[in-house]
This record gives C-alpha cells, sequence and structure tokens, in this order.
C-alpha cells in the first residue's frame, strides 16, 4: 500500500449533499465561551440569504470545551456539522480539512470569533450568484481592535509577501467565498505546506473585493502572536518564492567583491610599505560574513524543512471525533 492511499485512509470521506448550495467552514480553537453565540449570529444570518446549506466547524484540538458546545449545539442546529483533531494541527490544516468535508457549490471561510461579520454573507452570496467572479474576497476597511504592534506586524508581513512573492495581501483575511471550481483547484494541489490565504490569490480567478469593518471578538483573545506569524511569513514565503535563495547568492557576490577590494588594498599597502592597523576592520569584516553566512545557512534551512515535510508525506491532520450528518454525537 502506497503512502498516499494510507494518508486518505485516514481522512474520512466527505459526506455528500446532494443540492447544497453553500458550504460555510469555521476552523476553531479553545473558543468554548463564545462559539455558541458565534453559531447563534450565523445560523440567523444564513437561514435568511440560504435555503440549502451546511455550516463545518473543525476544532483544532481544542483543550477547553469548545467541542461540548458544538455537541449541545448540534440538536439546535440540523446543518451543523463538525469535525475534532486529535490534537492541535493548525488553521491551515483545519482549512484543509474542511475544504475536503464541504460539498456545497460555493464555499465560505471564516473565523468562529466574529471578527468576520456574518452579516458579510448575503453580500458575497448575491456577489456570487451574478457570475461577475469565482472568488469574493473580504478585505479588512478598518482594523479598530488591533493594538499598535498588531497593525505594525500585518503591515511587515504584508510587505514581505508582496516583495519575495508578488502576492499582494494588504487588507487581506481569510473570509471569503470560493466557487466549486476554486475549492476543487486547490484541492488538486499536491503539497502538503499550505497558505490558503495566497493560494486562492496565486490561482488567478477572478476576484471581487468587499469591505468589512473588523468587529471586537465575540469572546476571549486573540491566540496569534508575534511568533506564529513569523513562522507562518517564513512558511508562506518559502512555499511561493525562491527569491530568498537568489538574495542569497547577490549578497555572496557581494560579499566576493568586497574582499577583492579589501585584498587589492592590502596588496597595495603590502607594495607600498604603509603600517596598517587592520584589527578593527579585520573584526568588522569577520562579524559580518560570519553573520552572512549564518543567514544563508538559515534561509538554506527553510527551504529543507519545506522538502523534509513534503518527502515525510504524513498526513496533514488526523480525526478524533465527528458530528455526524444524521445524528448528534457526544463526546464519551
Amino acid at each position: 500500500m502506497d503512502t498516499e492511499t494510507r494518508s486518505m485512509e485516514m481522512i474520512p470521506q466527505r459526506i455528500v449533499a446532494e443540492g447544497t448550495e453553500l458550504s460555510i467552514i469555521v476552523p476553531a480553537f479553545n473558543e468554548g465561551q463564545g462559539i455558541a453565540t458565534f453559531l447563534e449570529i450565523l445560523f440567523g444570518v444564513l437561514r435568511g440569504c440560504c435555503a440549502r446549506f451546511d455550516v463545518w466547524v473543525v476544532d483544532d484540538g481544542s483543550r477547553d470545551d469548545t467541542w461540548q458546545h458544538l455537541c449541545a449545539a448540534r440538536a439546535r442546529y440540523p446543518e451543523l456539522r463538525g469535525i475534532r483533531f486529535t490534537r492541535n494541527f493548525g488553521k491551515e490544516a483545519a482549512l484543509l480539512a474542511g475544504l475536503r468535508q464541504a460539498t456545497g457549490e460555493a464555499v465560505v471561510v471564516m473565523d468562529s470569533d466574529g471578527q468576520h461579520p456574518p452579516s458579510l454573507l448575503p453580500q458575497m452570496l448575491d456577489a456570487w450568484r451574478s457570475g461577475e467572479a469565482q472568488i469574493i474576497a473580504a478585505q479588512k476597511a478598518a482594523r479598530p481592535t488591533d493594538s499598535r504592534i498588531e497593525r505594525a506586524n500585518a503591515h511587515l508581513f504584508n510587505t514581505l509577501m508582496r516583495v519575495m512573492t508578488g502576492l499582494d495581501l494588504s487588507a487581506a483575511s481569510d473570509y471569503r467565498l470560493l466557487d466549486r471550481r476554486v475549492v476543487d483547484a486547490l484541492l488538486a494541489f499536491p503539497e502538503r505546506v499550505r497558505f490558503f490565504r495566497g493560494m486562492t490569490v496565486w490561482t488567478g480567478f477572478a476576484t471581487k473585493h468587499l469591505a468589512f469593518d473588523v468587529a471586537p471578538r465575540i469572546a476571549g483573545e486573540s491566540h496569534w502572536s508575534t511568533a506564529q506569524l513569523i513562522k507562518l511569513a517564513v512558511n508562506a514565503i518559502t512555499a511561493y518564492s525562491a527569491k530568498p535563495l537568489g538574495l542569497v547568492f547577490r549578497f555572496g557576490m557581494l560579499g566576493m567583491l568586497a574582499a577583492f577590494l579589501l585584498f587589492l588594498q592590502a596588496m597595495y599597502s603590502w607594495m607600498t610599505g604603509i603600517a596598517v592597523d587592520g584589527w578593527t576592520s579585520m573584526t568588522v569584516v569577520l562579524l559580518f560574513f560570519g553573520s552572512a553566512n549564518l543567514l544563508g545557512i538559515g534561509v538554506l534551512g527553510a527551504y529543507l524543512a519545506q522538502l523534509f515535510d513534503e518527502i515525510k508525506a504524513r498526513p496533514e491532520y488526523l480525526i478524533k471525533q465527528e458530528l455526524e450528518a444524521t445524528a448528534p454525537t457526544h463526546d464519551g
């Protein structure tokens, strides 16, 4: 049995729901305080704008009572489906799991903390139904809830992505509607290291942007840290561009030029008998090129780490429990 077959066996086949127009994918991690309120708002909006829909909440290994709230909500919302991971595999894995399960002709990805307003869904559906675009991307018009550090981090991340990959993700969010053709294209991508936001832009399908103001969280605090954002940036850049490798090469060429000029200076000093005190300059040169070597090794290491993850060919996630389509499943 090959690796691909083993991997697929660990991923339950998606439930076929004929006639489903819209599927909602909601990754959730430690959202027990606010998930019930979020679902109430979400289903209130959906029942007013779509007759045939389902909602997939992917519990990404929450350590609180998120799954218990989902089980309790299943009796109230028959369109609710749920997947619970064995541990925290990350948001990208949760999105992939949701895309594999979703059967709607349109699929919307949104956060479970309330900062992606469900009230925007009717506009997204109308734009998609009109046929003017296959991707309806919600863009952040204002971020009043973000601190200065969070805004600076977002600006730096978007700048790095634009410079290193050519993808303009300014004001972009994961809140977007995808046509079934876009979903099928994303699922056909063979790589395991994924960056959902960048992948949807890369596909090149017609896109319409809708602006929204980021709302305050329903409850709790954000789980994103600066370290996690740095990790996401490294994964995203190395997954979409080889520019850092080119920069290391050019940096090396610049270093060789500088070394050649220093060699000429040394030869001139030797030939003319000029006494040169080179301790300071030598120390600076050693520190500079030593740091440059470490930087180059680090960049190469990031790409090797990507290759290592791809070669291992492990499943992107493992499922512990599911909320079935026919009857609620309770945590035992």
